[in-house]
């Protein structure tokens, strides 16, 4: 039953914040299958490019990949506040970013419950947060999320200018 919530509050969340199919700038909530001995960290990065789509080449992947960072890893089996966990990013672009993330969208709270129904759902038991950006014109921040179930890993992939 848990997980037939989980993937409701999936759709919620890329109603609010965007499907799979957003890319270059924005942002995008995707379910993403992990394959055997892969791990979070190299998902992300992988889901980092293809939300970049042209603009990875175009810029180099160098660009992209200099400013990557882990800025928050939320310990495992620990219940989790994504909305405290976003404020009080020490990363100064980070944070600005998970500041744009909670404030700067219509209807601010059904923003921070589909956030939460997602992120703080009692069946995710990894969550990191990545800093995105090229160093220059465009920051960031990538969430995944692993649920305990093995499913598909939840990531919510934000890039401005």
């Amino acid at each position: 039953m848990t997980e037939i919530a989980l993937s409701a509050a999936v759709s919620a969340l890329q109603g609010i914040y965007g499907g799979p199919e957003v890319q270059g700038m924005g942002s995008s909530v995707k379910e993403v299958e992990v394959p055997a001995g892969t791990s979070m960290e190299a998902v992300a990065k992988q889901r980092y490019q293809q939300f970049c789509g042209e603009i990875w080449e175009r810029f180099g992947p160098e660009n992209w990949l200099g400013q990557w960072a882990e800025v928050y890893h939320r310990p495992n089996g620990l219940s989790g506040d994504i909305v405290r966990e976003l404020r009080e990013l020490k990363d100064h672009p980070a944070e600005l970013a998970g500041s744009m993330l909670l404030d700067n969208i219509d209807e601010p709270e059904s923003a921070v419950a589909a956030l939460r129904g997602v992120f703080d759902h009692p069946s995710i038991e990894e969550l990191s947060i990545f800093r995105l950006g090229d160093g220059e014109a465009y920051s960031g921040v990538l969430i995944a999320a692993q649920s305990k179930a093995s499913k598909p890993l939840v990531t919510l992939t934000f890039l401005m200018d």
